[in-house]
């Protein structure tokens, strides 16, 4: 990014930006989970929220729940809406000339960028036991979003996922980690 270019857009998944949007006992922090958003500010980038989407489908009183227990055709339609409207807003901000990046939340079942969580015989909380899986992959509007992204010919969108609800989470080496994604990205 130059110092004429637009400045780079984050898109960010919600729960990072309002932890009260969690399920009874997800919240890691209260409000926002600072780390990430001192490391975009200090770097100039705009800050986008996404849609939360097991909030928007399930509500506030929802249970935890792995990608199995998500994945249906009535929660696949849910986010495809919401990632056609986030598709477009990243379509209009790279049109500007933006640098554009997608933040998601490693663990979740809709929201994970390389790990979401897995075992379609579970239900209740992650402490319930080691029934409670994390597994290489996307969640379902990361899918979603995805697709979208590469039937508008955005599929070069960079994308990463913040681990702070994850075992043995670092906060120094993941501000570490998305720096170094964010300046990659913006070529600084």
């Amino acid at each position: 990014m130059t110092e004429s270019s637009p400045p780079g857009v984050a898109f960010v998944a919600h729960c990072l930006l309002n932890q009260n949007s969690k399920t009874d006992g997800g919240a890691r922090c209260p409000g926002i989970y600072s780390p990430l958003v001192e490391v975009l500010r200090e770097r100039g980038w705009r800050i986008e929220q996404m849609p939360c989407p097991e909030h928007g489908f399930l509500g506030l009183h929802r249970f935890w729940l792995v990608k199995e227990q998500a994945d249906t055709l009535a929660f696949r339609r849910h986010c495809r809406r919401q990632a056609v409207v986030v598709a477009g807003a990243i379509a209009a901000h790279v049109e500007r000339g933006s640098e554009v990046v997608v933040i998601g939340l490693e663990g979740s079942p809709s929201m994970g960028v390389r790990i979401t969580s897995s075992n379609a015989d579970w239900g209740g909380r992650p402490d319930a036991g080691d029934s409670y899986k994390l597994v290489p992959g996307r969640g379902i509007f990361s899918e979603e979003l995805e697709a979208e992204l590469i039937e508008r010919g955005l599929g070069d969108v960079r994308t990463t996922g913040i681990e702070h609800q994850l075992p043995g989470h670092d906060v120094a080496v993941e501000r570490g980690q998305l720096t170094a994604f964010l300046e990659s990205a913006s070529g600084r």
